[in-house]
Order: C-alpha cells, then structure tokens, then sequence
C-alpha cells in the first residue's frame, strides 16, 4: 500500500510540474507574440479601427471599478480622436444583482457619444466570449482592444484567433490595488484561453435572430436600462 501511494504522489507530481512548465510556455509565447503587435499606450501610434472592443470588469453596484473605469476613458479617447467609429461594451449581466453595462453604458452617454455608435453585448462573461461575440454577433473585423496590459496578450490572441483584425491600446491611466492577484490570474486564464482556441470544449452560443452587425445602429443591442 505505501508503494502505491508513494508512485500515485510521484505521478501527481509529474502531472503538476508538466502542467506548470506547459503553463508557462503558453505565457511567454502570448507574450511574445505580443511584442509582434501593434500595440500602444500612445493611441497616436495605432491604425485607424471600426471598433473600439471594451471588455468588462468590476462594478460596485453602480459604479465602475477603476480597472473598467480606465477602460472607458481611453475608449472614449480614442472615439473623440476620430482613431475609431464604433465602440462595444462588453461584460456581465449574469444575473439581476450584478450588471457591469448599465454604469458602461451610462459613462458613454454621458460622455456625449453618439447613442448610435454605442454598441451593448450583455454575455461578454469571459474575454473568450467577448471576442466570438464581437466577430459573430456584432461582425467585427477590425478593431482596438481596450484593456490593461496585463490582459492584452490573451484578449489579443483571441481577438485574432476568431478573425479580427486587432490592435491594442493599454488603458493602464494608474497603479491597480489587485496588480499581484491580476497577473496571477492571466497566468491562468491564458492556458484555459489556449485550450479554447485549440480543443473548443465550449463555444459561444450564436442566435442568428440577435445578430447586430457593428456598420448599423447599435441602440438596437441595447436592453432596458
């Protein structure tokens, strides 16, 4: 029995270190390939886009966190300097007690940006589902992402992993309280973004009667506010 488990420790072991080292792989490649971008904290030196993508984060009831707050501002930018056409707010409206739209939205609006041009996606749940969405529901071909730095590389992975034409602007405007728990957290999320683009075991559900390409009126994304 003790050599049993002494060889089930071993194998686990094993397990752990090789999913480490794969781990780690996957992280210096999307870093990598990162560096191969167009991307900028200066949007001056970005292309033109369609689309500014802008992924969700955190909400305090109504408020944004500073991470989605950043987020908004730079999209926002960029849509006043002429760099991009459209925006789509991405995030999470999983149930009636957390919604990270309605204070996007609501900073849009505010902001004076075209209702038009305001494009909603209520299942941007994770950053996989917020780029299948964008180039399946909402016809994305080209775009911005907007979103810290230490997310880019897998938001830009899948960005052109699906089809689009990405480049990105790092929206870091300040130090983030969360910075460890955030890396930590990519490190992650990068290998699971890998086996998405890689295996599928899930994929996006697309509804071809909800589809709302990004070259028409975007109120017509937008859900009761």
């Amino acid at each position: 029995m003790a050599h049993k488990i002494k060889f089930l420790c071993k194998v686990i072991l094993f397990l752990f270190v090789a999913l480490f080292l794969f781990a780690t792989w996957v992280n210096l490649s999307f870093e990598w390939d990162y560096t191969q971008m167009n991307a900028s904290n200066n949007y001056i030196q970005l292309k033109d886009a369609t689309t500014a993508i802008i992924p969700g984060a955190a909400v305090y009831g109504k408020k944004p966190s500073p991470i989605l707050l950043d987020r908004l501002k730079s999209g926002l930018l960029l849509y006043n300097k002429k760099k991009v056409k459209k925006i789509l707010l991405s995030g999470d409206n999983g149930n009636q007690f957390y919604n990270e739209l309605k204070p996007m939205i609501k900073f849009m609006v505010e902001n004076k940006v075209n209702k038009e041009d305001i494009f909603v996606d209520y299942e941007g749940y994770r950053t996989f589902d917020t780029m299948y969405r964008a180039k399946y529901i909402y016809n994305v071909t080209d775009a911005i992402i907007v979103t810290q730095k230490f997310h880019q590389p897998r938001a830009a992975y899948l960005a052109l992993k699906v089809g689009i034409d990405a480049s990105c602007f790092e929206a870091d405007r300040r130090k983030y309280k969360d910075e460890r728990y955030n890396r930590l957290r990519e490190f992650l999320a990068r290998t699971l973004a890998w086996f998405d683009m890689n295996f599928r075991f899930t994929t996006p559900t697309i509804n071809a009667n909800h589809k709302h390409p990004i070259s028409g009126d975007g109120t017509t994304s937008w859900k009761e506010l």
